[in-house]
């Protein structure tokens, strides 16, 4: 038979709400009370249910993470299971549970909240102009953004990506490189756009011209990279170097040259932006700029658990350093 909370009450010989507080951790009970009941719930192996301590509480406990991009870019993305791990690190610490919405549709953030089925949201890969980041700001409901968008209010952690950009394109710029080629994802995302503005920053401080041949989009996969690539080598102005964006770019675009026949760094240096872990593995090893994944994952749940805790009352504005990672395929010193 299952043990319910009525067993409990009446073993300890106290209320049904008493067992609740002890359960829930209320300072409202005695230590000697809640000795007792602890012994007794341990003596039946009893565990609330998470629907009971809902119920309790009006806390489903539960944060909501939303990915917006399609699949294929979620699940081959590297950058996307380094913060879920983050995520889920600092998750447990908090002892809260989290739920993972991974699909194409526009999701109805604010109604999460009112099915209580979340406490929080984080929003992975946000586009600029998401109007529903609007109404979740407007009705002052708990979330976070891994990367900003227009809206000044919101809230979200970042990286310094236009100060990461301006350090991998001047270091090229330093080693005496002229034509530097850009691939990088589109500019409905705002840190693509920060990371263009960075490199075009870079160009202009070291007196070196802009070439809009030399200038691929992308959507931030290792195919995209290829083709971007591919595209730039067809041009009359070959570069001597390239910033990708992010990795999957600059691994992709590492295959291109090499198909070419031409050799990284002695004939085009690369260099991207993420430093995931493959980076470190590619032929030759990549230089890239290194956000702080993890750590964007972990600081993210403890900025939200503030906000649902009613510890924040501001709208938290993030941005993490970055670090200029040097290997092999730009050709400077390691």
């Amino acid at each position: 038979m299952r043990k319910t909370i009525e067993h409990v009450a009446q073993l300890a010989e106290v209320s049904k709400a008493t067992v609740s507080r002890v359960l829930n951790d209320s300072p409202k009970v005695t230590e000697k009370t809640r000795e007792r009941v602890m012994k007794v719930v341990k003596e039946l192996g009893y565990y609330p249910s998470a629907m009971a301590r809902r119920l309790t509480t009006n806390k489903a406990e539960t944060i909501g993470i939303i990915i917006p991009a399609p699949h294929d870019r979620t699940f081959g993305n590297p950058f996307y299971t380094e913060i879920l791990r983050g995520f889920t690190h600092q998750a447990k610490i908090k002892k809260y549970d989290l739920l993972l919405f991974t699909n194409e549709h526009k999701f109805n953030y604010s109604q999460l909240f009112y099915d209580r089925r979340v406490d929080g949201l984080l929003l992975i890969g946000v586009k600029r102009n998401d109007k529903g980041i609007i109404q979740l700001s407007k009705r002052k409901l708990p979330y976070i953004l891994t990367g900003k968008i227009d809206y000044k209010d919101a809230n979200y952690i970042d990286a310094e990506n236009r100060k990461g950009a301006y350090q991998a394109v001047s270091y090229l710029a330093n080693l005496n490189h002229k034509k530097i080629a850009y691939i990088g994802g589109s500019f409905e995302f705002v840190f693509n756009q920060e990371r263009f503005e960075g490199y075009l920053s870079a160009l202009r401080d070291h007196n070196l011209e802009y070439g809009k041949e030399l200038t691929m989009e992308s959507i931030s996969t290792q195919e995209s990279g290829y083709e971007a690539m591919r595209k730039i080598l067809k041009s009359s102005s070959i570069p001597t170097a390239v910033f990708a964006a992010n990795d999957l770019d600059a691994i992709g675009a590492m295959k291109a040259i090499k198909e070419k026949g031409l050799k990284i760094p002695e004939d085009i240096s690369l260099v991207g932006f993420d430093d995931i872990q493959l980076a470190s593995y590619t032929e030759p090893s990549l230089t890239t700029v290194r956000q702080p994944i993890f750590k964007m994952g972990t600081t993210a749940i403890s900025l939200l658990v503030q906000l649902i805790e009613g510890k924040e009352k501001k709208h938290p504005k993030v941005e993490l350093p970055t670090q200029l990672i040097i290997r092999e395929s730009s050709g400077g010193k390691i």
